[in-house]
């Protein structure tokens, strides 16, 4: 009997305007009353073009993250995968092309901040390389804290 070992071909690759749509979809269905809107994504898509990627497995937008650059700093400001493409490696993927850029650009510092509460997010960071430095009460709303978290680069 023959196994068949199945392999997900992640491709990442700079946002572009036709992605709009797909990654308004992912937003809302990963953060609901907190997604940011059309004319947000845009914003940061002006403001942050060179570290606005999406993920495509098969012909299908998986996922997107956005990194702004100041300085030798950066900061994830957001990032996001479809439920369907979750646990597949898309997150990773994103970061790693993220981390590449950051790296060649001789960044020092890559920062974010996260639902204190979320434990998924919070291993994903970490399982990553990030580290956990402040928390910040009232971040996310009334009774919502952020906890800040960076990578030393």
């Amino acid at each position: 009997m023959r196994s068949c070992i199945l392999t997900t071909r992640i491709e990442v690759r700079p946002f572009e305007l036709r992605d709009l749509d797909r990654i308004l979809a992912i937003e809302r269905a990963s953060f609901g009353a907190d997604a940011w809107n059309q004319k947000l994504l845009l914003g940061y898509f002006r403001e942050c073009p060179a570290l606005f990627f999406t993920a495509k497995i098969a012909r299908h937008i998986a996922g997107y993250s956005i990194t702004c650059i100041s300085r030798r700093d950066a900061e994830l400001v957001s990032i996001a995968v479809g439920e369907r493409d979750r646990r597949r490696g898309v997150g990773q993927a994103l970061l790693s092309e993220t981390l590449t850029i950051l790296r060649s650009r001789r960044i020092k510092n890559w920062r974010l901040m996260v639902d204190a509460s979320s434990q998924t997010a919070l291993r994903f960071y970490e399982r990553y390389g990030f580290e956990r430095t402040r928390i910040v009460k009232g971040y996310y709303g009334a009774g919502r804290d952020g906890l800040g978290m960076r990578m030393l680069l």
